[in-house]
């Protein structure tokens, strides 16, 4: 279906005016990017499942034989463990002012990352304020010959201060059977430390969780809930969080939204919502597995899909499309950028964008001084089209001087140039 385009600032009702006014938003793009639209201190929780550091390459088809789409992104990070942590921790790092002082923070990452990560949390959230290390555990095949089978991803919660939203009794889990068939007697005195607890019983709600989630990952069977998507996780691990650390008409922010699941707990939990994701295929995920439940297709922020919608954005929005179309991170300097309008996504090489056609040999040569300047001899331009003068010099500096200068269309990136299919990442 079409995508609905609009550059409207999000704009968050008073707590009075929520049901009449409220909508639900999901954006396509980086969510630092998107992050400056929302205002701060407005978000009730915050759960992101961004990439894990795992050196893997994920591709999958998606839809139906006449409207198949390839969707496929990089998780290898070539540019080494600090490109990841520094790229992660900014955008950490933005969305903590986006939250409530009442509010609460769950990052969901494996054991590539998860320690480093941690002392980065710290940093920015306070350690005081540090809440979980939950170890969300699974069964299945892929045993290693030599070592422990890795069966738990690490979710770490954070609230931002000591009055956050924690509801333990919409979470309680069944006691084992065990202690529902002990004798009442059993429980007439318990023993923590040097303290002796009389009059103990099970609370008939269920009991209180542990830091462990033993939840099965969505199997491949599975014909209810599974979309095929590379990363999904399961429903009954976001209604966890969702029931856990928010109230009815809380608004939840996922800003690695993927293929929509937080977005569907909170949807099916009566929250509001606010996704996000770089990639325009897993925005279509999204807009489905929502439309299914509501009835309605969810307006879409930063989505285009022809090259006339794409002449028709100014030019510090077409900008942002295409950094965003190549995954790639963006400029802090919007004015007087020194020719660098943003990075590549794995190894920092400078992208300049230009909003014009028959990009020709005079911006090539501009843009080798850019190189030169940053020290670097890999770049990429993105443009309308390039002129036979602009590809001559291209192919002469690589020949020549090693220099890799990548000349990317929109055409191309309207069409679906993959991650795996651009050179210089």
């Amino acid at each position: 279906m079409p995508l609905k385009r609009t550059t409207a600032r999000i704009q968050l009702a008073q707590p009075t005016l929520l049901a009449p006014i409220w909508k639900n938003q999901l954006y396509c793009g980086d969510c630092l990017n998107v992050a400056e639209r929302i205002p701060k201190d407005s978000i009730d929780l915050i759960y992101i499942d961004p990439p894990f550091y795992s050196q893997r390459y994920y591709e999958m088809i998606w839809g139906g034989a006449e409207v198949a789409e390839r969707f496929a992104f990089e998780d290898r990070w070539r540019g080494g463990i600090q490109t990841y942590i520094n790229y992660l921790s900014e955008r950490v790092q933005k969305l903590h002012e986006l939250l409530k002082l009442t509010g609460t923070f769950y990052i969901h990452l494996d054991w590539h990352i998860s320690h480093y990560m941690k002392v980065e949390l710290d940093k920015i959230f306070g350690y005081a304020n540090f809440r979980n290390e939950i170890a969300w555990c699974y069964r299945g095949g892929g045993v290693p010959r030599k070592d422990f089978a890795r069966k738990h991803d690490t979710i770490f919660r954070y609230s931002k201060g000591d009055d956050y939203t924690f509801n333990v009794d919409d979470v309680r889990i069944p006691y084992s059977d065990d202690v529902l068939d002990s004798l009442p007697s059993r429980y007439d005195k318990s023993y923590r430390a040097n303290k002796v607890y009389e009059g103990y019983r099970p609370n008939p709600k269920g009991k209180h969780p542990e830091d462990w989630w033993l939840i099965q990952p969505l199997m491949p069977s599975d014909k209810r809930e599974r979309l095929g998507y590379p990363t999904q996780k399961p429903l009954a691990l976001l209604n966890r969080i969702v029931l856990a650390s928010s109230n009815k008409d809380d608004v939840i922010l996922d800003a690695f939204c993927g293929c929509g699941t937080t977005l569907e707990s909170a949807q099916s939990l009566n929250r509001r919502w606010i996704g996000i994701d770089v990639s325009h295929t897993a925005i279509r995920v999204v807009q489905e597995r929502v439309a299914k439940i509501v009835g309605a297709p969810t307006e879409i922020y930063g989505v285009v899909e022809t090259e006339t919608e794409l002449r028709e954005l100014d030019p510090f929005e077409f900008q942002n499309w295409a950094i965003n179309a190549v995954q790639g991170r963006h400029s802090t300097r919007k004015i007087a950028d020194m020719g660098i309008d943003g990075f590549t996504f794995l190894e920092n090489h400078p992208i300049q964008v230009k909003r014009m056609d028959h990009v020709g040999r005079p911006v090539i040569d501009n843009f080798t001084g850019v190189l030169q300047r940053e020290q670097d001899k890999k770049g990429m331009v993105i443009g309308f089209s390039f002129t036979a003068g602009a590809h001559s010099e291209v192919a002469r500096l690589l020949r020549e001087s090693g220099v890799h200068i990548e000349l990317i269309t929109t055409r191309q990136l309207l069409d679906g140039l993959t991650v795996k299919q651009i050179t210089i990442m």
